[in-house]
């Protein structure tokens, strides 16, 4: 019978997903690159498509996993721009950094959107060759801090045999 039958469709499913965290060192950086990611890379035998990426502020998370620095002040994050090497250029030039941000606490004073900023499967990102910029005539203050993403991603493998590429949705 159908009405036996429940069947749950999900709008937008989360996928794999990695946290980054680009540690802002020192005062009077104009240009602070993303660390490699090795999860994040494509290589000979795997392919990472980026779905989406999502800016991680204070008002989600106060400090830094890995680093464990203090999130990146609002001040600050009004000052960044995003670029990302991709496919063998910078397929995205100077994205405000606060046009990731979609979450935030009611009262909350980091601006933010309400829709995520997602990617049309762009791949091959190359995180040694992306970076945050800081605005013209900016540059960072009140370091140390840390600016995290989380990412979200696709991760297919080559069949040596087929020569083609298909979604691995688990740790192989």
């Amino acid at each position: 019978m159908a009405e036996d039958r429940v069947i749950l469709v999900q709008e937008e499913p989360r996928v794999a997903s990695q946290l980054i965290e680009i540690p802002v060192a020192a005062n009077g950086l104009t240009r602070v690159p993303f660390p490699d990611i090795q999860q994040l890379r494509s290589d000979t035998t795997q392919l990472i498509i980026i779905k989406t990426m999502r800016l991680i502020t204070a008002d989600v998370l106060t400090h830094g996993v890995i680093n464990n620095g203090v999130a990146a002040p609002v001040a600050e994050l009004q000052k960044m721009t995003v670029v990302l090497y991709s496919d063998g250029w910078e397929r995205g030039q100077l994205i405000p950094i606060l046009t990731f941000n979609d979450m935030t606490l009611p009262g909350g004073a980091i601006p933010h959107r309400y829709h995520q900023t997602r990617f049309a499967n762009w791949k091959k990102v190359d995180w040694s060759k992306s970076y945050l910029q800081f605005a013209n005539a900016t540059v960072s203050a009140n370091s140390p801090y840390v600016v995290m993403f989380d990412v979200e991603y696709a991760r297919l493998k080559l069949d040596a045999v087929t020569g083609k590429y298909k979604e691995v949705e688990g740790p192989n």
